[in-house]
């Protein structure tokens, strides 16, 4: 498995954003780094803290969530202090997120002159004005927070138009929050200036929903606020709902939620006005098109606020961790501990040529952190990237990114020529040579022709079994104990088990090593920064679960994703789970099991076409209606 590999992709990829958008290294640092540090993270030279990293880089518009980060043990304690953090304030835990916020902000050290602590004092700020805010603080006091928060980094914020500065999501967010407790009151100019640079900004599709939804509704709610009792003019409420249009579809074309129900509940309000202003002028079929819009905007919102309830998540949302999550983080000590085991080699096979075994054994225990060149020769023997900040794709080419991502939607939208005409210009902009890359790209054209049905499935899964052995092999994915599997062996796997006989050995052992594997990760509070691997895999294994007759078993997993969803705002999966715990209730139903918790089928299949029409996904969508059509049948 060892082999040459570039690991220093990110740092060029970094470079290469920022002359692409023409930012230069004083604009990308002021109120961060020194141009200094800016040109040590560009060079690879040096591991910056993470959260100056993701500042960085942030303000680049590069936002993806299905980066894998490892970090050294201490940077890894930090981050999963304030993942305790964010996860006890999206649950509501306010009291336990205080106390923890106060200890990790103890740990930091209570200074802030040093450049270097601004994202740490940014970070404990915007936690602290999430958990003041909860517990009622007044205007004049969350106005001072977020005002300070914001200076920290963005200190000509008042003195420069938006226009000439470069600011991340998470200051784009501080800006927005700074503004509505204002002590002279909100500018809705200053909402305006937002949104102008949000849509000028580089930002891809999650980055734009992450932000976007939210700067609409506040400028929205502050446009209405301050129209002294009388409704805009047509024309003002027309332009309202083109951008309150804009954001819905934003955020079910990236399966997100966030501000969804407020969004749905302001477009409503400007639906009913605009209605009203149609019929006063005898416009009748300009009305009843309004009409025909406002009972699909108030089905979407009547869902909602249904499973909300249900799962007892406020429909609000009233917070905004998700800006602050790390996903796919990993301890480079530990990886190199399990990974090591897994494969079955010695101290001493692994060190050969690279550190002595003192060395390796104190890095296990997260005593030491070597110097980068040789954890990236011992990641490389144990058939891992050398590259520690990486997505998917090892590359330093932005547009093979935005290829990638645009794959994704592709094979998600279930549009197989133009997913392979994406993929073959892949092939042609990234290097086939690092592992990594050979595998995520062969396991999405093995998968398309699998689909086409080109391939049989006995064919397929051997196929995939060889791509997922470039990297690991599978009987090290069957054998028990604790795993470290990259999110594209994870994903393998998946692939392979896709076409596998359900009755096998090998299938249900590998329904146990998925489960094994993210039990942790629920139990430690961390679904928040796995949630997009962790939708995909259970999801799969409660619905084979269910097929198996454990429908208990296949709910717990089920439950446990709807539930995520709805409180981390991801629309993604909300169908897959929810249909999942249906198609579990009718089979009891129908084998006479007692049910302990009865659903109305009904109400989750009509609530499964909602949504599916939310995602676009129209095959989908008509499913559930037949599917709802055999249950009155069934009456």
């Amino acid at each position: 498995m060892e082999g040459r590999d570039k690991s220093r992709q990110f740092s060029m990829y970094v470079t290469r954003a920022r002359r692409e958008y023409g930012i230069s290294m004083r604009q990308l640092c002021e109120g961060l780094c020194t141009s200094q540090e800016l040109s040590l993270l560009e060079s690879g030279k040096r591991l910056s803290n993470k959260l100056l990293q993701d500042a960085i880089v942030e303000r680049l518009g590069i936002g993806a969530e299905d980066y894998e980060l490892f970090l050294g043990a201490a940077e890894y304690r930090r981050w999963e202090e304030r993942q305790r953090i964010l996860h006890c304030i999206t649950w509501e835990e306010t009291e336990r997120a205080e106390k923890l916020l106060e200890e990790y902000h103890t740990g930091c050290g209570k200074g802030t002159a040093a450049i270097g602590k601004r994202p740490e004092r940014q970070f404990y700020l915007s936690m602290l004005a999430l958990i003041r805010r909860r517990g009622g603080a007044s205007r004049e006091e969350l106005g001072l927070l977020f005002e300070e928060a914001v200076r920290l980094t963005v200190p000509a914020l008042e003195h420069k138009p938006l226009s000439r500065l470069t600011l991340s999501i998470k200051e784009l967010n501080l800006i927005l929050e700074a503004e509505q407790y204002r002590r002279e009151g909100a500018r809705l100019s200053r909402y305006g200036e937002v949104l102008t640079y949000i849509e000028g900004a580089a930002l891809d599709g999650r980055g734009l929903a992450k932000i976007y939804p939210k700067a609409v509704f506040f400028l929205c709610r502050e446009r209405l606020a301050t129209a002294g009792g009388e409704p805009p003019s047509l024309p003002e409420m027309t332009e309202l709902l083109r951008l309150c249009n804009r954001a819905v579809d934003i955020l079910c074309n990236n399966f997100r939620m966030y501000f969804l129900w407020e969004l749905l509940d302001m477009r409503g309000r400007l639906l009913e006005q605009m209605t009203g202003c149609h019929l006063r002028r005898g416009k009748q079929k300009q009305a009843e098109a309004l009409r025909t819009a406002l009972r699909e905007n108030a089905e979407m919102k009547t869902v909602l606020e249904r499973l909300y309830a249900e799962f007892q998540v406020p429909r609000e949302t009233f917070e905004y961790c998700y800006l602050y999550v790390m996903h796919g983080v990993s301890c480079m000590n530990d990886v190199i501990r399990i990974r090591r085991q897994m494969l079955g080699i010695t101290p001493g096979a692994l060190c050969d040529g690279i550190c002595d075994v003192k060395t390796l054994r104190r890095l296990e225990r997260r005593e030491t952190m070597p110097q980068r060149a040789i954890v990236e020769r011992l990641f490389l023997r144990l058939g891992l990237s050398g590259e520690f900040t990486r997505t998917e794709l090892v590359t330093d080419d932005p547009e093979a990114r935005r290829l990638m991502e645009n794959l994704r939607k592709q094979i998600n939208g279930q549009q197989w020529d133009a997913a392979e005409d994406i993929l073959h210009l892949l092939k042609t902009r990234v290097s086939m040579d690092i592992p990594g890359n050979r595998q995520a790209l062969l396991r999405r054209a093995v998968l398309l022709h699998w689909k086409k049905g080109e391939l049989e499935n006995d064919s397929y899964c051997g196929l995939m079994r060889e791509i997922l052995e470039i990297t690991l092999p599978f009987e090290a994915v069957l054998k028990a104990g604790e795993k470290y599997l990259t999110y594209a062996e994870q994903t393998c796997v998946l692939s392979m088990m896709q076409g596998m006989d359900r009755a096998g050995k090998e299938f249900r052992i590998c329904m146990e090593r998925f489960e094994d594997m993210y039990r942790s990760v629920f139990d430690n509070g961390l679904l928040e920064a796995f949630a997009g691997l962790y939708e995909l895999i259970m999801n799969f294994v409660a619905s084979e679960w269910g097929n198996m007759g454990e429908y208990d078993r296949s709910d717990q997993y089920s439950v446990i994703i709807a539930s995520g969803c709805l409180r981390f705002r991801r629309l993604g999966a909300l169908t897959d789970s929810l249909y999942n715990r249906c198609w579990n209730h009718a089979q009891r139903r129908r084998k006479g099991i007692p049910i302990g918790s009865p659903l109305n089928e009904k109400q989750e299949l009509h609530a499964c076409m909602v949504l599916s029409r939310m995602n676009n996904h129209k095959k989908d969508e008509l499913f559930f209606k037949k599917e709802a059509a055999q249950s009155d049948r069934d009456d």
